[in-house]
């Protein structure tokens, strides 16, 4: 019986044997079969620009770049049939391939046994997730609670509270799809670049590897003492290994929804599109844009004349009744610094006005900049403060708007217009006990409805302004709408009671929205005299009677002469209304500098208003002076009924000798500016959240907080809101100003800085230090540079996530030691790589640096708390070294004997390059180094992606800092051919990035980088990085450089492209490409996407930029500019100083979904940018804070983890800003604190996958008190805090809707 069954075990195993062997065979005899196929393919090259047809997308068959003078003939391509050449992949799959000694050994060679799948699958498997923890049920991120008698399961699934989905580390596919793609033409036989070997093993024996997740066991000895405010994790610095100990919350609440994948919840959004009786961008499209009229520069003809007569004999038409709005502004930086325009102009305006607004009672003003009048207010006298009160209080002088400065509404992003209007009116309300009603906004060559909602959410409801298009001026006269209420493009669910709804006695279902504006468009494009009629030079010459006519001209012999002849020009204008109420300004900028003025102008003004109310039955009219207030309320009187518009006026244009002249070239002019002013604006709401944060618990606390941070905190948020200022962040100063601003910017973000490293040294430390023991670390290529320090071991390194979520982070840092390793908060080790240091130099070589080294670490940072890294020695530097393939590449010379390099040069061979993530294989042309296909690795998709560089040439006529205009006569210029023969191409491939560069001299570095962390946001994305430099030659004059992107996706023809207002919403543009270009370029201030029933391409910018189209699947990102000639629009000089300028961009490619729970994109919603376009444009706007702590300094760090706050904000709930009342804080212990918190709802779509992203909260509703550790009572309050507002206790959805601002006042 014995020997029976061992011949039975002895056939079965002989029989799987057999098999065995078969399968064998069978898979050696499948790759020949496929390496055959592949090498039997060729290669077609399409070469990226063609001489004859000017520029050309490569690998795009039917697509081309068109020349601009005639913009739809699609050009021919131009393909080249080359030898096949083996294509090269470059793969962040380090399990790929193996290194040994040196030599490339390809595992399909060692393990034949295995299939492509299978290979497949198993190149994901050392793909690291950079966190060593799982988000726990509660917030309580690190507690033990419980879980404190509880051992830590080995299995994904029994660790204790994750929410998250045990998302797979690989897809699961079929060998069809997956050979199908390895089969096609492009995916040949490839020569596989290695990545290094897997980072060492740190870690201690107990350390748990969960799928690839390093995570700790919980530490012996540790000590939960319970704290009510908040929960940290204490480091205890005498000990050489470290002990932990944590402070756990008591109460914390429930959160059964805690991540996005749970069912139940949606809390993305589906948003109606509101109905208007305007829609601007609808109604542009449709324009006659270049009229018959140009020539003449006015579109006021006999018809007009002809209507005017007909008004005037109808006894039905209302009498007429003029406003005249005395009023002057005067810029805050442009062609001279504030302190020159406060003390030459603004200073003497205010005290002239207030001196003769005692002598002359019907004397009225207008005053709009806080930023002067403030600085006034700290320098005059008692009296004269006194009277300014009196005349406020009166109502004979306003203070419209309220903003610190008067911004651009195209380029300035959602958090700079919001503190702009902070800043200005709470420091009315503290001085003057004032809210503005009435905003005026004049100065701005572009309108967004973000500001219109903003206005709305601060108490303003009614709107003057100015500068549209040429061809709405036209059909706002043709037409008599000089008034409308401004309403959003979204239809809020919420209750519309408001103000307006009062105001206009709005009831059901004809009530306006709540954040809607009544506005008024004040006639032909101007804000000065020439608004008085159809003839400007009669108004602006015959009618400034100080500037243009002799003293005193009004006199008893010709005041019915005079008086008549501007109440014709009246009359006109009051004929493009319905209720025949004009505003007549009076002066204009910097006007009323002198008492002389001010005589003059009132004086004759007030004759002419006498002789028509005298005789105001023989003109049916009356002239009174007045504020823009008195003209609402004569309106009011006479018209409750008005028409609604939706969309904006972004591209302005007005008339230049018969040809337009398009504003459009500012939203790219000095991208380096645009980028500083957006680092600034996120340092300081970094800066704002830490003092908000340490204000509110130092109540708790013996340490006050001191008050010269205070003061600096003060002297930052002035300086920050003044260079909110339209030519600052347009770009449109004078190049000695440009110097200035500068200054300023540096000056403002170290003040920044030391408020961040004593609020930091107040929470990570007993609060008994008060001098900082820490430094900010900021070191970024061409922007700001904190201190110049290198890391060494024993040094710490801090770092603050200031966002209301999770945050996925790439950390740099350099340092002169490669042998780095980071520990975390566990002690267990974060995945390391190290990257070189290298420069170009003009002997067309690439230098990599010995000294100096870049150490990159990801981090997984909880939302709004501040971790503790710790830097250590290692003993091996070469298994996280990244490997460089290059060829023109060397070393810089041993100036020290002795320095340990530690990658390895390998050149790269002729083909095409791969790059590889878990997400993303990126193919990249050979012959010009840029993009052209993305596949994406969950569907097999093949999409194309091409990416080319190129310029516009500017004309001479109508160009220059302001303003765009190419010249049609030249084709899209090659800005690259060069450079074409001597580029260089870079590869760096490591553990967390493989990144690729192509130099093209020092005009461009265009690096493509892929992420490899899984299960993040970052991962999704293709991160493009520009150098630009066009200083570099002279030849670079009158150019326009762009950065094209080609796409096989259907967006319509003409093509449609949704671009973001202000970082706060977005609005879709048909491209007309019948029409110029610069008619066609808009700005966007954070991501534009295309998109068709299938799929969306986003772009997201770390700054504000000009964007167009020339085809269908096409994005034109405009990068930099330079013009040599002045533009006429006032700074008397080109656009020539331009330096080197570092542009990031996330490249996001999604698939909508096709199931019936989220349907395709349709016309009747509004389109919103996916979660992870909102996540990643939150990233590059706001980046983290990181500050270093230096090896003999590392004690005073008591705790290693410092969350400010006991639960997460839900899902589409962003933290704008988070900013403490001032008043009355001294050095002393306050009883009280109060701060101002503004969230933003930040809506994203359905139809786009989002869930598991991140760990959130999912329940739309939130408590405040459950969120913040310190909070007492809460109160809704408006957009500035300048009322005590409402107390509330729980938010729930229909009180913050989908899209909208919501600000609380949070009294600790």
């Amino acid at each position: 019986m014995v020997v029976a069954r061992s011949r039975r075990s002895y056939c079965r195993i002989l029989a799987n044997l057999l098999l065995l062997h078969a399968l064998v065979d069978l898979s050696m005899c499948h790759e020949k079969t496929l390496r055959k196929m592949v090498r039997n393919q060729s290669k077609m090259v399409q070469t990226p620009f063609d001489d004859k047809i000017g520029m050309s997308v490569s690998g795009m068959a039917g697509h081309s770049y068109l020349s601009p003078l005639n913009i739809h003939r699609a050009s021919s391509s131009r393909t080249v049939p080359v030898k096949s050449q083996q294509l090269r992949r470059v793969s962040l799959v380090p399990s790929a391939i193996e290194i040994t000694r040196g030599k490339i050994i390809s595992r399909i060679k060692t393990s034949q046994a295995q299939n492509l799948q299978t290979m497949e699958l198993r190149a994901a498997r050392n793909i690291f997730l950079n966190s060593s923890k799982i988000m726990p049920q509660k917030f309580d991120l690190y507690s033990l609670e419980g879980n404190k008698n509880k051992k830590n399961d080995s299995t994904w699934e029994n660790i204790k509270g994750t929410h998250r989905k045990p998302s797979p580390f690989f897809p699961v596919v079929d060998d069809n799809n997956l050979q199908t793609i390895e089969a096609q033409p492009q995916a040949k036989q490839t020569i596989v670049i290695p990545i290094p070997g897997s980072q060492g093993k740190y870690e201690t024996d107990d350390a748990l590897l969960v799928k690839g997740i390093f995570r700790a066991k919980a530490p012996a000895g540790v000590n939960i003492e319970p704290n009510e405010n908040r929960q940290t994790i204490l480091l205890d610095s005498d000990s050489q290994k470290l002990d932990y100990f944590m402070e756990v919350t008591t109460s914390l609440p429930s959160n059964d929804g805690y991540n996005m994948s749970i069912e139940g919840f949606h809390i993305c959004a589906s948003i109606e599109s509101i109905k208007s009786n305007i829609d601007v961008q609808k109604r542009f499209t449709e324009f006659d844009i270049e009229p018959s009229w140009m020539k003449k520069r006015h579109f006021w003809n006999n018809i007009y004349n002809s209507r005017y007569e007909f008004l005037m004999r109808n006894s039905k038409w209302p009498p007429l009744k003029v406003i005249l709005v005395p009023r002057s502004y005067v810029n805050t930086i442009w062609k001279n610094t504030f302190e020159h325009y406060n003390n030459n102009s603004a200073h003497k305006i205010i005290s002239n006005i207030v001196k003769k607004m005692n002598l002359y009672p019907n004397l009225t003003f207008t005053w709009n900049e806080i930023s002067h009048l403030s600085k006034w207010w700290k320098t005059t006298t008692q009296k004269n403060r006194a009277g300014f009160r009196k005349f406020v209080k009166a109502g004979r002088l306003e203070v419209t708007t309220g903003g610190w400065v008067e911004s651009d509404e195209a380029t300035t992003h959602i958090f700079g217009l919001v503190h702009n209007l902070i800043e200005g009116h709470q420091w009315l309300a503290e001085h003057l006990n004032y809210a503005p009603d009435v905003a005026w906004l004049t100065n701005s060559v572009t309108h967004s409805p973000t500001l219109a909602y903003l206005l709305s959410a601060s108490g303003i409801t009614k709107l003057i302004f100015t500068n549209v298009h040429y061809s709405w001026e036209e059909y706002f006269a043709e037409y008599q709408i000089s008034d409308f209420v401004w309403v959003q493009n979204w239809i809020s669910e919420g209750s519309y009671s408001s103000e307006l709804n009062k105001l206009l006695k709005q009831i059901g279902q004809d009530r306006y929205p709540s954040n809607s504006v009544l506005s008024h468009y004040l006639q032909f494009n101007t804000d000065g005299f020439g608004a008085c009629g159809p003839n400007k030079r009669l108004c602006t010459t015959d009618f400034d009677f100080f500037k243009h006519t002799q003293p005193g001209h009004i006199h008893g012999y010709n005041v019915k002469e005079k008086s008549e002849l501007i109440l014709e020009q009246y009359s006109k204008t009051g004929t493009l209304t319905p209720h025949n109420v004009i505003i007549a300004p009076i002066g204009g900028s910097h006007h009323f500098a002198t008492q002389e003025e001010v005589d003059y102008q009132y004086n004759n003004y007030e004759k002419i208003a006498e002789f028509i109310n005298v005789n105001r039955d023989i003109y049916k009219a009356t002239i009174e002076f007045g504020t823009p207030m008195d003209y609402f309320k004569s309106i009011l009187k006479r018209n409750l009924k008005y028409p609604s518009l939706k969309g904006d006026f972004l591209n302005f244009a007005d008339m230049e000798n018969g040809i337009p002249a398009y504003w459009t070239g500012y939203f790219t002019s000095r991208p380096l500016l645009k980028i500083l002013l957006r680092r600034l604006q996120a340092t300081l709401r970094s800066s704002e959240i830490l003092f908000s944060f340490a204000l509110a618990d130092s109540t708790n606390d013996s340490q006050d907080i001191d008050v010269n941070i205070i003061e600096l905190l003060t002297k930052s948020r002035e300086t920050v809101a003044r260079l909110l200022d339209r030519n600052v962040i347009g770009g449109t100063l004078s190049s000695h100003v440009l110097r200035y601003v500068h200054e300023n910017i540096w000056t403002t973000v170290n003040d920044c800085w030391k408020i961040q490293e004593a609020m930091v040294t107040l929470f990570t430390t007993n609060r008994t230090r008060k001098n900082p023991y820490l430094r900010k670390y900021v070191y970024r290529d061409g922007e700001f540079i904190s201190i110049f320090r290198t890391i060494s071991p024993g040094d710490n390194v801090l770092v603050f996530n200031s966002l209301s979520h999770e945050r996925y982070e790439i950390i740099e840092l350099i340092t002169k030691i490669p042998n780095i390793r980071i520990i975390d908060h566990n002690k267990k080790d974060v995945t390391v790589q190290v990257n070189p240091v290298w420069k170009y130099n003009l002997n067309n070589v690439v230098v990599i640096s010995k000294q100096f080294f870049k150490i990159i670490f990801a981090v997984l940072i909880p939302p709004l708390t501040i971790e503790l890294f710790k830097v250590k020695e290692a003993s091996i530097t070469t298994l996280n070294a990244a490997t460089i393939y290059c060829v023109h590449c060397i070393v810089e010379e041993d100036m020290n004997s002795g320095l340990y390099f530690p990658f390895t040069i390998q050149p790269i061979e002729q083909g095409d390059v791969q790059l590889e993530s878990y997400k993303h294989r990126l193919v990249f042309d050979e012959t010009t180094g840029f993009l052209k296909t993305v596949v994406e690795k969950d569907t097999y998709t093949k999409k194309s992606v091409v990416i080319d560089y190129g310029a516009f040439t500017g004309s001479y006529v109508n160009s220059g800092m302001f303003l765009l205009n190419t010249d049609t006569t030249k084709r899209i210029r090659d800005i690259l051919k060069p450079y074409r023969k001597t580029k260089i191409f870079m590869i760096l491939t490591g553990q967390l990035i493989t990144e690729f560069t192509s130099v093209y001299g020092q005009l461009l570095h265009h690096t493509v980088k892929l992420f490899n962390v899984l299960n993040s946001p970052l991962s999704s994305a293709i991160f493009i990085e520009s150098k630009v430099d066009l200083n570099v030659s002279p030849s670079n004059r009158d150019v326009e450089l762009f950065m094209s992107i080609q796409t096989d996706i259907n967006n319509g023809n003409p093509p449609e492209i949704y671009i973001d207002n202000n970082g706060f919403q977005y609005t879709p543009r048909t491209i007309n490409v019948t029409r110029r270009i610069e008619s066609n370029v808009y700005p966007i201030t954070t991501l534009s996407y295309i998109q068709d029933r299938k799929q969306r391409l986003t772009v997201i910018t770390d700054h504000a930029q000009g964007v167009t189209a020339l085809q269908e699947g096409h994005i034109v990102v405009m990068l930099d500019r330079r013009a040599l000639f002045d533009d006429g629009r006032g700074v008397n000089e080109g656009l020539a100083d331009s330096g080197a300028t570092y542009q990031r961009h996330y490249i996001l490619l999604e698939n909508f979904s096709q199931t019936s729970k989220y349907p395709v994109p349709h016309s009747k919603s509004v389109q919103l940018p996916s979660f992870r376009a909102n996540y990643l444009s939150n990233t590059f706007n706001y980046d983290t804070d990181i500050y270093i702590i230096d090896k003999n300094l590392t004690g005073y760090c008591i705790y290693a983890i410092i969350p400010l706050i006991k639960a997460t904000y839900p899902c589409d709930v962003f933290l704008l800003s988070y900013r403490a009342f001032l008043d009355g804080i001294t050095s002393k212990r306050s009883s009280t604190n109060v701060g101002l918190m503004i969230l933003h709802r930040q809506s994203f779509t359905c139809q786009i996958n989002y869930e598991s992203l991140v760990h959130c909260d999912v329940d739309p509703n939130l408590s405040i008190q459950n969120i913040l550790p310190a909070a007492r009572t809460v109160f809704k309050t408006n957009l500035a805090g300048t009322n005590q507002g409402t107390r509330l206790k729980y938010i729930n959805l229909e009180m913050f809707q989908p899209m909208e601002l919501l600000t609380l006042r949070i009294h600790s």
